[in-house]
């Protein structure tokens, strides 16, 4: 389940949007992490049971959204939001690469096309509004450098490892490169689109700037990580460690860069991770400290500091016994995967 209600002391398996998990925010991704710095059994036999539940369950497998999924609510299929977020492909990939599992790497197939479900909805909600009807231009389709991208990126990184299509890779690597050449690179806003063909990006050729918090809590941290490891190529790489650098920046130090400040940013706790990696790579000392501080400050996640310890729940406030603790799925998933990496990239620095 996403979210517990400390009121009525259960989950809230009865209110929109707070019901099922369906992966947000990458809670997969940090239980296979998990398991991959630690090797313990139960670790892996829990992200399995998840990556099993969420890939078939809160997947379209047939049918016009075919290769997306549905964002949390009370019904698997209740929300509107139709999109590769949530059908990521990073969430299986563990369990493929780990066990060889067929069924896993039928799944990891489905998505290699999932961008074709651009061409049927509105990547943001199925029903958005508009009251229009939804015709997109298969060479212009609004699909987001970001939190689409990085779900799509990481299919198609599984299909080149998989030696697959060559059209992954190829859509991989036009998509990394054209997103880098935008002006401000993933944080440039205005109207970006997307080329189904080839996987090329174009947008405006002014600096602007739309960023939000979610946008690199759905993988896209993880498989730049990858994707940069595994090819040469320098724009793309100073242009993704500048986003990492500057998401967690001063507004003063974002306006130098881009023209313009970021906002008031959320999940600042979430993306130390992406402070750890510019530092890591750009071997800044400070920067690196500057990560630390933002894990144990736990902007949006938990500060140090905080318990963890369950407390005994009794009548007249509950019918029978529970046990509860102060925890979230949202936070639990993101501050997991910020620890684990700022050990990874940064643990000397650690204070």
């Amino acid at each position: 389940m996403h979210t517990y209600d400390a009121t009525r002391h259960t989950w809230c398996y009865d209110i929109g949007g707070l019901a099922w998990d369906n992966s947000e925010l990458s809670t997969d991704l940090w239980l296979w992490y998990h398991y991959l710095r630690t090797g313990d059994a139960e670790a892996f036999r829990f992200a399995e049971a998840m990556t099993r539940h969420t890939g078939e369950v809160d997947v379209y497998h047939l049918g016009k959204y075919q290769g997306l999924g549905t964002r949390h609510g009370v019904m698997h299929w209740g929300d509107s939001a139709k999109q590769v977020r949530i059908s990521n492909a990073g969430y299986r990939r563990f369990h493929y690469f780990l066990t060889g599992d067929e069924r896993s790497g039928d799944l990891l197939r489905e998505l290699v096309d999932a961008d074709r479900g651009f061409l049927v909805l509105d990547p943001g909600r199925k029903v958005n509004g508009s009251g229009g009807v939804f015709a997109p231009d298969p060479r212009a389709l609004g699909v987001s450098t970001t939190t689409d991208w990085g779900a799509l990126a990481m299919a198609w990184l599984a299909e080149w490892e998989r030696g697959g299509k060559d059209l992954a890779r190829t859509k991989l690597l036009n998509g990394a490169r054209t997103i880098a050449a935008l002006p401000n690179g993933w944080a440039q806003g205005g109207k970006i689109t997307y080329n189904l063909a080839d996987g090329r990006f174009s947008g405006p050729a002014q600096k602007s700037v739309s960023v939000g918090s979610l946008s690199s809590v759905f993988g896209l941290i993880e498989v730049m990580t990858e994707l940069l490891d595994l090819v040469d190529e320098p724009e793309v790489e100073a242009r993704w460690v500048a986003f990492c650098r500057l998401y967690n920046s001063t507004k003063a130090e974002q306006r130098e860069a881009t023209g313009s400040d970021w906002g008031n940013l959320n999940l600042r706790q979430a993306y130390a991770r992406a402070s750890a990696y510019a530092a890591e790579q750009s071997g800044d000392e400070a920067l690196a400290k500057r990560a630390w501080q933002e894990l144990r400050t736990g902007h949006a996640g938990y500060p140090e500091g905080h318990s963890f310890t369950p407390r005994r729940v009794v009548a007249p406030a509950v019918l029978n016994p529970v046990d509860e603790a102060s925890l979230s799925a949202n936070a639990s998933a993101q501050f997991g995967l910020a620890a684990i990496q700022c050990l990874a990239l940064v643990g000397e620095h650690i204070r």
